[in-house]
């Protein structure tokens, strides 16, 4: 008899346990900021047929170390750039992943989106761009509504949106932009709004829905290898 070859894990068996454990790691209030960006992150891969239980995961995850202390983090993630040694906080997407990996995580689509969500998405991971869209637009943050709402119906223009408005920001108050966030700004897709102008990082945004991303897209339904 041929032996039944053995079935794939769905991304959520992963995640059985994990929730506990993220639930302790991390603040009160910070738990219930991972709830919001879960369900956010799940329903925005709904509504663009993207993956779901992922997105969910990922989402569940990706704070898990965002209450250590300075030291571990650079413990965890030993500094890339010089603004990670000034500022160790923006380790906390690397840190989590060293984490989940030493503890037998093993869903890399997952183990990006939780590494990148402090930076940005990298080479079209579609799980990423849904995190990192929620964990900047869930409701309890009370801002970038605009942002929310645009990701239901258009994931792409809605990344553009988050990521040009943070490098903009910061470079408008002369703070430095990590090297990674600069990375997935580049390689965004331009953004043209309904009237026919291209929107620019320092351009206002369209309305809700009213942004289209023109070609080249930035291909979220599909992997793509990282630059």
């Amino acid at each position: 008899m041929i032996a039944a070859l053995p079935q794939p894990r769905h991304p959520l068996a992963d995640l059985v346990g994990w929730e506990d454990r993220v639930r302790l790691m991390v603040r009160p209030k910070r738990y219930q900021h991972v709830l919001r960006v879960a369900e956010l992150a799940c329903q925005i891969a709904c509504a663009n047929g993207l993956d779901e239980s992922r997105a969910y995961a990922a989402g569940i995850l990706h704070d898990i170390a965002r209450d250590l202390p300075d030291a571990e983090l650079l413990r965890l993630a030993p500094p890339e750039h010089p603004i990670d040694a000034a500022h160790p906080l923006a380790l906390h997407g690397r840190a989590a992943r060293t984490l989940l990996e030493r503890w037998g995580y093993r869903d890399l689509v997952v183990l990006e989106a939780v590494e990148d969500h402090t930076t940005g998405p990298r080479g079209g991971n579609s799980v990423s761009a849904c995190v990192y869209v929620a964990d900047v637009s869930e409701p309890g943050r009370g801002v970038n509504e605009d942002i929310r709402e645009l990701a239901l119906c258009d994931l792409d223009a809605a990344l553009h949106r988050a990521i040009a408005s943070k490098v903009t920001y910061l470079q408008g108050r002369g703070i430095q932009v990590h090297p990674r966030t600069l990375q997935a700004y580049y390689a965004l897709p331009l953004v043209r709004v309904d009237h026919g102008n291209t929107a620019s990082a320092s351009a206002p945004a369209a309305d809700s829905c009213s942004a289209e991303v023109q070609t080249p897209r930035l291909s979220l339904r599909r992997s793509r290898p990282a630059s």
